[in-house]
């Protein structure tokens, strides 16, 4: 799989084609913790991003498992 970067569009879901910037940090934070994390780029592109993600949804417990 490609590594994903900021202006890749997400590969599935609601936000699907929604550069991955763009992309509400609440949903990627339900991806995070409701999900079996079946993705392994978008968890890297979500570890790579947690400071930033963090800020904008603050609200969120972000842990790694």
């Amino acid at each position: 799989m490609a590594k994903l970067e900021d202006l890749t569009p997400m590969p599935f879901g609601k936000h699907k084609d929604t550069p991955l910037q763009d992309v509400p940090a609440s949903y990627l934070f339900w991806y995070w913790t409701k999900t079996d994390k079946f993705h392994e780029d978008l968890n890297s592109y979500i570890i790579k991003n947690m400071d930033a993600l963090t800020k904008e949804y603050p609200d969120g417990i972000w842990k790694e498992d």
